[in-house]
């Protein structure tokens, strides 16, 4: 077993514990009363049975629940000593079960929970599918002076005034990924701007003049920072470059397949054509090459590309993309050291603003090229 999986297998396990306390800890499960069967707990939470086996003895052993032969599992009568003790921060976080993505980026949940264990906080995770489940969350999230949230910024008007009525509230939260545009609050996100220029200087490194770059809809401030560090990765190394270098799609990632060969199709017809692309997502990348293989096009030796996210299918072929990566744990746990701080009355007149630093991941999707005359 791999690093990833362990890693895996840790954060369903947490899953499992935290969901589980959640229930108690909220008075779902009054004291006394028989919890679900384990086959149950299976199947609505979508981990192994072996793993709600796990997390049902942590329980058992923190005196929460209680076996007993023949009867089943019940909530013990202690719980509610236990629950004025417990102190939750909640963890809002997108989940995709119809479009095969991870729901949680790998690292935030870790990161945030190593931070606020720390400050004597257990950190709880609600999935939510829409914009409209999330704003639910976010508005029975918890009572002020209880906890905090972490929220994975959906930029939407609806989401704003949610996060409003959190302030109102005083319930301390980070937004994670993306900032709202004019609005001052605590966030942790990839330094997205540094990121961009990463790309562009690998690539120049390699001999490439003609570079292109395309995004999905830039509805957010992540990626419009990449962007912008990619023109400025443009502008420093003086590199050629007109209004036809950069392409920004009209649908959303999960209809990227409608815009993106109209896109490459722009880059192939251009004169001289870009040697190498840029993509605001991996996905977009990954996508792109195949597309260009079906074209008869070689990657990197005809066009080389380069991804933002690192995400798994990057790393395992066909095409081994050259990518950007954040950093995820630091992300998670410089979040969870800001609620926890607010939480635990560390007071801070400004919001905190921290900016985590990208790395360049280099595979095999980039190919050097004698530079130009």
């Amino acid at each position: 077993m791999d690093r990833g999986e362990k890693t895996s297998d840790k954060l369903r396990y947490q899953f499992v514990v935290e969901s589980l306390k959640r229930r108690i800890d909220g008075g779902d499960w009054p004291a006394g009363q028989k919890i679900p069967a384990e086959r149950e707990l299976e199947k609505e939470l979508g981990v192994s049975r072996t793993t709600v086996s796990k997390g049902l003895a942590t329980l058992e052993a923190d005196g929460l629940l209680v076996r007993r032969q023949g009867s089943g599992t019940f909530v013990t009568e202690q719980n509610h000593r236990l629950r004025n003790r417990t102190r939750w921060v909640k963890s809002l976080c997108p989940a995709g079960p119809n479009n095969g993505r991870a729901s949680v980026k790998h690292g935030v949940l870790e990161g945030a929970y190593d931070a606020l264990g720390r400050h004597g906080f257990q950190v709880g995770v609600d999935f939510y599918q829409t914009l409209e489940e999330q704003i639910e969350f976010l508005d029975r999230s918890c009572a002020p002076g209880e906890g905090g949230v972490l929220v994975w910024f959906e930029p939407a008007p609806a989401n704003v005034a949610a996060l409003a009525r959190l302030r109102e509230r005083e319930i301390p939260f980070v937004v994670l990924d993306s900032y709202p545009a004019g609005q001052d609050v605590d966030f942790a996100v990839s330094d997205n701007v540094e990121g961009g220029v990463l790309m562009v200087q690998y690539l120049v490194e390699m001999g490439h003049r003609r570079i292109g770059y395309l995004s999905r809809p830039i509805d957010r401030s992540s990626l419009r920072d990449r962007m912008t560090g990619f023109l400025q990765g443009v502008v420093t190394h003086q590199l050629p470059f007109s209004s036809e270098d950069v392409v920004i799609m009209r649908q959303p990632w999960n209809r990227a397949a409608e815009d993106l060969p109209q896109a490459l199709e722009h880059f192939l017809a251009v004169t001289p054509r870009p040697t190498a692309l840029c993509f605001s997502n991996d996905d977009l990348a990954l996508t792109a090459a195949d597309y260009l293989r079906q074209k008869g096009l070689r990657v990197p030796q005809d066009i080389s590309l380069v991804g933002y996210d690192n995400v798994e299918q990057s790393k395992i072929g066909p095409i081994f993309l050259t990518t950007v990566q954040q950093d995820f744990y630091g992300m998670g746990k410089a979040a969870g050291e800001i609620v926890g701080e607010r939480l635990n009355g560390v007071k801070n007149g400004r919001p905190n603003h921290v900016l985590m630093k990208p790395e360049l991941v280099i595979r095999d999707s980039v190919v050097r090229r004698n530079p130009e005359p």
